[in-house]
């Protein structure tokens, strides 16, 4: 949208010369801020699993201790 505000064209428009452009090899084109978005999801996945893995150990371990106080 910022490209195509100081042109007398739409935004479309400004998208296929940008396009044209990129495929001549003129111009790299990326998407910023979708990075830093998945990296932040991906924290937030990590943490989550980590505490899902936590609580995971402390059930084995507690199934473990069971299991050795039963067999005595």
């Amino acid at each position: 949208m910022e490209l195509a505000a100081p042109f007398e064209m739409s935004q479309p428009a400004v998208s296929r010369h940008l396009k044209v452009l990129e495929e001549a090899g003129l111009i790299l084109r990326w998407v910023e801020g979708a990075i830093s978005e998945i990296d932040q999801w991906r924290d937030t996945l990590r943490q989550s699993l980590a505490a899902n893995y936590d609580r995971l150990d402390a059930v084995l371990a507690g199934m473990k201790t069971k299991n050795r106080k039963a067999r005595r």
